[in-house]
């Protein structure tokens, strides 16, 4: 059956953080008030984080159209949307979606708590254009929220970091600011600080809408820092950095793709022209001046398929291989333990092309393999945190190999 005509619960807290409720199930009355529009059926708002919704037209008592516009333009078509409705009374309401400057992406989701998720019923959408969707939304005794993807807000990131800071060996800090003054926080994890060790390097959310790729990092990451012999003997090698959340002020503002200055923070690497970039260029600045060794940088992204953006078998790295024969490692153990037809991905070999992104930029600098790992946007949830775990445990293996063939 295909995957979106499924009801499927995500339990995005619970989980990848196991934090709180993410957002207030009941608006305040200086939020109603605030509302972009409201009539006797219901009131419409996005005074909550990471809500996007620009305008807002009574058409009668039981419909209405909202317009979502983005950050600026032009833009790639990752048009975000998320707002709450709030019911005065119940029935069936009418809410077109009309976006300017891109097409419907995102299946809607809704939930009435921020934490549980499901797959808006694709019966109850119209396909009116390519850039406008009627939803027919039953209204409940509780507000819905209605959002192109789950939240994955600032909040929940910063419970996850919070509560992986609490493992021994992990400490985090500050590298820098957002331009809106968001702290960019940094885990380091160091099981023997006196020994120097070399560092795999992970980044994430550089672009907001990309919430698959959050949801696979958590998992990924865990499993690097769990508790099993191969991630004890994988940290007894090598030491890990971390940075979450690079764009928190597009996440929180619900951005399409760029932060506050209308930069995309992919296409800023080597420029480092953005307070966000020029705090992570600050930090690998110990991987420059030959006092510490980096081999190994994943950016976490999402797409509309499950992918990895790689350097091609004709571009030489160090380790040696490595890429060619970690995925190939994860696809063999995917198809054993999942099903061949459960997490498809492919790897694509994509030469440098001097644009500057992450994956350009570290393997310019530092020779090693700089792969972009994109989740599809409408993979199973489930699956998404599965294949991860595979993907770090292959990860874990893979490196070991090469530090004891280099001993």
């Amino acid at each position: 059956m295909y995957w979106h005509r499924k009801i499927l619960l995500v339990l995005v807290c619970t989980l990848f953080a196991n934090c709180a409720t993410i957002l207030a199930t009941q608006p305040s009355t200086s939020e109603i008030a605030n509302a972009l529009c409201q009539n006797e059926t219901a009131a419409i708002d996005v005074n909550f984080p990471a809500s996007r919704a620009n305008n807002c037209q009574i058409k009668s008592a039981t419909s209405l159209t909202i317009t979502i516009d983005p950050e600026n333009k032009p833009i790639n078509s990752s048009a975000w949307y998320a707002f709450r409705v709030t019911p005065r009374q119940e029935g069936m309401l009418s809410v077109n979606l009309k976006y300017s400057h891109a097409k419907h992406r995102y299946p809607p989701k809704v939930s009435t708590d921020g934490i549980n998720w499901q797959i808006f019923d694709p019966l109850k959408i119209d396909k009116l254009s390519e850039d406008e969707i009627r939803m027919h939304i039953r209204l409940i005794d509780r507000p819905i929220y209605v959002a192109a993807q789950e939240i994955f807000s600032v909040g929940v990131h910063n419970t996850w970091i919070d509560k992986t800071e609490k493992l021994h060996f992990v400490s985090k800090s500050i590298l820098g600011n957002s331009i809106e003054g968001r702290p960019l926080y940094k885990l380091e994890a160091r099981t023997n600080p006196n020994i120097k060790k070399p560092y795999v390097v992970f980044v994430g959310r550089q672009h907001p809408p990309e919430v698959t790729g959050a949801m696979a990092m958590m998992p990924f990451i865990e499993t690097v820092l769990g508790k099993s012999n191969l991630a004890k003997n994988f940290r007894d090698k090598y030491d890990i950095i971390l940075i979450p959340n690079m764009n928190p002020d597009g996440v929180t503002n619900g951005n399409w793709r760029h932060n506050m200055n209308g930069i995309d923070l992919n296409r800023d690497w080597g420029l480092f022209t953005q307070p966000e970039t020029q705090a992570v260029e600050k930090e690998l600045r110990r991987f420059e001046n030959g006092g510490d060794e980096i081999v190994l940088f994943l950016d976490f992204h999402s797409t509309w398929r499950n992918l990895l953006y790689t350097q091609s078998d004709a571009e030489a790295t160090r380790p040696a291989n490595f890429t060619k024969n970690w995925l190939s490692a994860v696809e063999t153990v995917i198809n054993k333990k999942l099903g061949k037809d459960v997490y498809k991905f492919t790897r694509e070999q994509n030469p440098n092309s001097g644009q500057p992104n992450s994956k350009n930029y570290m393997y310019m600098t530092y020779g090693i393999p700089a792969i972009t790992y994109e989740v599809g946007d409408n993979t199973d949830r489930k699956f998404i945190e599965l294949a991860a775990k595979i993907f770090a445990q292959e990860m874990m293996k893979n490196l070991i190999e090469w530090d004891a063939k280099n001993d």
